[in-house]
């Protein structure tokens, strides 16, 4: 037969998984709307392409002897 005091347990256990995920699911919740700064851009991270080098000023002034 099937013990009550084995039943207690098995539902306070039950209870205390479903109180824990609620908590968890409102720290989550709770965490995302406060971090929220804008709109990422559409189709996720992206990255700056490589800059072309820029030419050294002192290469554009040479000396012509003439």
């Amino acid at each position: 037969m099937i013990d009550m005091q084995l039943i207690g347990g098995v539902l306070t256990a039950l209870a205390v998984l479903v109180g824990l995920s609620i908590a968890i699911s409102l720290a989550m919740w709770a965490t995302s709307s406060v971090t929220q700064t804008g709109q990422t851009p559409p189709g996720g991270i992206r990255r700056d392409p490589p800059r072309q080098p820029q030419p050294d000023p002192d290469d554009a002034r040479e000396l012509v002897l003439v």
